[in-house]
């Protein structure tokens, strides 16, 4: 071998050694951030967790029959293991999920969203938990302005249901209002209709439905219906008696046990003075939002982060 084919060897194999250098620092350097960004989604998630902070859950495919979930996050390892505020099918294990949630920070809130599939689901009428694989990435996002809560049986005292024929306009007093669909007050025993989550800009009703083959009320996608809420506000319990008139958006079947959940949103709003019985009606905008509900939203939100 010449000198000049033993520098040529001798060049290729430093090119070969500092090529192998390269990439064995490049694989450390990705190894060390992904184990950063790992202890940052950790801190993230647990920050929430000891924040109390609701994690809103939403079911990718479009015809999942729970498209939307509220919960806790109890544990944060290998899995994510969360407490839901209502009954959850073990059909949606398996499924993917987009999950939000937020944190309290010096400079104010600030959200996050991930990615998720739910790897084990156990189911109870009160309070589910779910198993969510741990997340590749959590980013910075917010899905909705106005968050949902599902408040407290005790707080909601009356629940009333009536169809709005298309062109009728909104009663102006209540002796115009006849016998509505469905009708519930609190105390009595008949829960033929419920809240099951509500927000500043909507609300879901869940109705019992003991005949799977039997829907407990004749509404449709795209109906107009008058809900009249009552519910307490404050720590004095100030009752609120809360008016509107919705479009509903969605109707779904729940499982075990078997009920109707029907999504609508709010289009006009009055509360209700004491004593009076002139309903003066103001429009829903949906970029703000029906004030005295975001109010009690906050309330319930706030409690409930207090309680579980």
């Amino acid at each position: 071998m010449t000198n000049i084919q033993l520098l040529i060897t001798i060049i290729v194999l430093l090119a070969i050694l500092g090529a192998i250098a390269l990439l064995l620092r490049n694989r450390l350097q990705y190894k060390r951030a992904a184990q950063q960004r790992m202890a940052v989604m950790h801190e993230l998630l647990e920050t929430a967790q000891g924040q109390n902070e609701l994690f809103d859950i939403s079911v990718k495919r479009k015809d999942a029959k729970h498209n939307a979930l509220s919960g806790m996050l109890s544990s944060v390892g290998d899995t994510l293991e969360m407490e839901i505020l209502s009954y959850v099918s073990p059909e949606l294990s398996g499924e993917e999920v987009e999950v939000y949630f937020r944190i309290r920070t010096a400079d104010g809130l600030a959200f996050y969203k991930f990615t998720s599939t739910v790897q084990h689901v156990q189911g109870n009428i009160e309070k589910s938990r779910i198993s969510l694989q741990f997340p590749v990435d959590i980013t910075a996002g917010q899905k909705r302005q106005f968050f949902r809560v599902n408040p407290p049986k005790e707080t909601v005292r009356v629940i009333g249901l009536w169809n709005l024929p298309v062109g009728k306009p909104a009663p102006r007093d209540t002796s115009e209002i006849g016998r509505p669909l469905l009708h519930y007050t609190y105390g009595t025993g008949n829960e033929t209709i419920q809240v099951s989550d509500i927000s500043g800009t909507g609300v879901a009703l869940r109705f019992p439905m003991p005949d799977p083959g039997c829907k407990p009320v004749d509404i449709e996608e795209g109906d107009q219906v008058l809900c009249l809420i009552v519910y307490h506000m404050g720590k004095e319990g100030r009752m609120v008696t809360f008016w509107c008139t919705c479009t509903v958006l969605n109707i779904r079947e729940q499982q075990a046990p078997s009920a109707l959940i029907l999504g609508m949103k709010f289009t006009n709003w009055a509360v209700l003075e004491h004593g009076k019985s002139e309903i003066n009606w103001f429009h829903s905008k949906q970029d703000s939002g029906v004030s005295p509900i975001t109010q009690w939203v906050m309330q319930v939100d706030r409690e409930q982060r207090k309680l579980l």
